[in-house]
Parts: C-alpha cells; sequence; structure tokens
C-alpha cells in the first residue's frame, strides 16, 4: 500500500496538484495518454490498451461522471503499475474487490488498481487535512466531502472505512454515522 501512495504522491507533485478534487483527465492528458469514449453496455466501465508506443484509456460515457472519474484514475492504476497489461477491459468493478475467477479468488491487479484509484481520487494527506479542520463527521459531511473530491458518497464512504475512520457498520448505515473528533 505504502508503494502505491508513493507513486500517487509522486504524481500529484509531477502536476502540481495541491488540492481536491484531482483533475484526472486532465493527468491522463499531460501523460501523453489518449482519452476516449468506449460506448457499451453498462456493465463495461473502462479499458487500457497498449499498442504502438501508444496508450488508449477509455470510459463508458453512459455512466456517471464521478464513476467515470473512477474508471479513469482506476485505467492510470493499470497504467502506472501494471506495465505487462497490453489490453484490458474493466467490466462490472466495485470500489473494494474484484472477483477474477469462478472460484471467487481475488484479482491482486483490480484490487491494486483500486487502491491507486482511491488514493488518486482521495489522496490521504488531502483527506486528513480536511478532516482536521472538522470536530465531527455525518453523513452530511460525507457528501460535502464526497463533492468536494468529485466522488460518490460510497466512494467517499469506503475511502474514510479503509483509513479507519469510519466503521463498517457506519459505512453501511447513513444513520449510524456520527463520530466525533477529537
Amino acid at each position: 500500500m505504502a508503494d502505491i501512495a508513493e507513486k500517487v504522491k509522486a504524481l500529484l507533485e509531477q502536476f502540481g496538484v495541491k488540492r481536491p478534487p484531482v483533475p484526472v483527465e486532465q493527468i491522463t492528458k499531460q501523460l501523453g495518454l489518449i482519452l476516449c469514449a468506449l460506448p457499451g453496455d453498462d456493465d463495461i466501465s473502462g479499458a487500457i490498451i497498449r499498442k504502438d508506443g501508444r496508450t488508449v484509456i477509455a470510459v463508458n460515457p453512459a455512466h456517471h461522471s464521478n464513476r467515470q472519474r473512477f474508471t479513469i484514475a482506476h485505467e492510470l492504476g493499470h497504467y502506472s503499475m501494471h506495465e505487462q497489461l497490453l489490453e484490458h477491459v474493466d467490466q462490472n468493478f466495485r470500489v473494494a474487490w474484484r472477483k477474477a475467477d469462478p472460484a471467487g479468488g481475488v484479482n491482486w491487479i483490480e484490487v491494486e488498481a483500486n487502491r491507486f484509484a482511491a488514493e488518486l481520487l482521495i489522496p490521504t494527506d488531502f483527506l486528513t487535512h480536511d478532516l482536521d479542520t472538522l470536530k465531527s463527521i455525518d453523513i452530511r459531511t460525507v457528501a460535502v466531502l464526497a463533492n468536494r473530491y468529485g466522488v460518490s458518497k460510497d466512494a467517499m464512504k469506503f475511502r474514510l472505512t479503509n483509513l479507519g475512520i469510519l466503521g463498517l457498520t457506519d459505512r453501511d448505515n447513513d444513520d449510524t454515522i456520527k463520530i466525533e473528533i477529537t
């Protein structure tokens, strides 16, 4: 996980990103990657294709803009961490885990790309700074943070949970989110 955080931090520094929302589309283009639409069924989120010295990241334009941002960040994770991946289509990925085979095994490449996407869209340093200014976290705070970072409320709840700020029961029930910060 530290390797992912270090890679994301270096990327943010390279492009001078100091606050949310992280401009993933702009970063993609500044890296010299081609960003394009990939119209398709709802179960197709995006793809990365490397061929003839070019890399294309494709995103389903039918998805919500927050989902598209996550898909771009996810594909940037593949680009940054999985050079051996020449062609890859992402279908039905979730923020946390990705089952790869019928036996139910975890696809660690997808988990790693999801972690990269979460760190890129909601950098730990940025979020920690924002949380330091709060006295408590409730569902309204989660919504404000989600809007600030350009992610869904569910993505923000997952991130807060993965960082140990929200408990699992808090993440799954909006009525229980009320955490005092001391």
